[in-house]
């Protein structure tokens, strides 16, 4: 089994090239995807300023608040949708799932999260609705047919919730015993203009607090290291190449070992 992370990056650039090589994968993947600028997009046109929080150690996340989780669900849905059209065009059956339906993925709904102000000072904010993935119904994720994945989940009060995509395909990978691809608009973590190839746990977490790794990078790091002591082996590759998939399967990008 293999779990496949579209990055939002790659969604809103060009997914084709994954979604051809997605398609070769179909009885033995589960993909989920971002979409963070599509989001971003939507809250313009309806008029809502997006809003960033930046946590302890340099990590950005979205802050979601009732308006926000609205836009979010609703672009989300569009990109899934989407990306199951396109494999349905390429013979592939799939499935479009959040998190929610089914109580495929549960989360818990993050009360309070430390976070950064913009004079340095570290305080602690309401969570709104984002949440931590708690638990993975793995068994409704097997193929057949594909399952294709929004990064939405459900609380156990019922609480739609903006859940990280790279946790949930972490978390969903761990549980299947899968290797992972995580898809970027960059063909690996790159330092000194180069791809870092072979990464332990704990290099990645020393690499996170870099200056050369920025945004979502040191997020992917944090989560690949916890993975790797799980278990999960997890290759962060370019998904605007040529057949990405099959290239990080096959050692190309950073590979973050067990």
């Amino acid at each position: 089994m293999i779990v496949v992370k579209i990055g939002g990056s790659v969604i809103c650039k060009d997914p084709s090239r994954v979604v051809e090589d997605l398609a070769k994968y179909a009885e033995e993947a589960v993909a989920v995807h971002g979409g963070g600028c599509a989001v971003n997009e939507l809250m313009k046109a309806l008029g809502i300023q997006p809003k960033f929080l930046t946590h302890p150690g340099g990590v950005v996340s979205r802050y979601t608040d009732g308006e926000t989780l609205r836009a979010f669900v609703m672009a989300m849905s569009w990109i899934n949708k989407t990306l199951v059209a396109s494999l349905i065009a390429r013979g592939v059956t799939a499935v479009g799932l959040t998190g929610a339906d089914g109580l495929v993925v549960k989360a818990k709904r993050k009360e309070r999260v430390l976070v950064v102000d913009e004079r340095g000072r570290q305080r602690v904010v309401d969570g709104g609705y984002s949440g931590r993935v708690v638990d993975v119904d793995v068994k409704a994720l097997l193929p057949p047919p594909l399952k294709v994945l929004a990064p939405i989940a459900a609380s156990e009060r019922g609480e739609l919730l903006n859940v990280d995509g790279d946790q949930m395909a972490f978390e969903i990978a761990a549980r299947l015993g899968a290797k992972l691809v995580i898809l970027s608009d960059v063909d690996g973590v790159i330092v000194g203009g180069r791809v870092v190839e072979r990464l332990t746990p704990e290099e990645a977490e020393e690499l996170a607090k870099s200056e050369e790794v920025r945004g979502g990078m040191k997020r992917k790091l944090l989560a690949a290291a916890e993975a790797a002591r799980r278990g999960v082996e997890t290759a962060i590759y370019n998904g605007l190449a040529e057949r990405p998939i099959t290239k990080a399967l096959s050692g190309a990008g950073t590979h973050i070992l067990p």
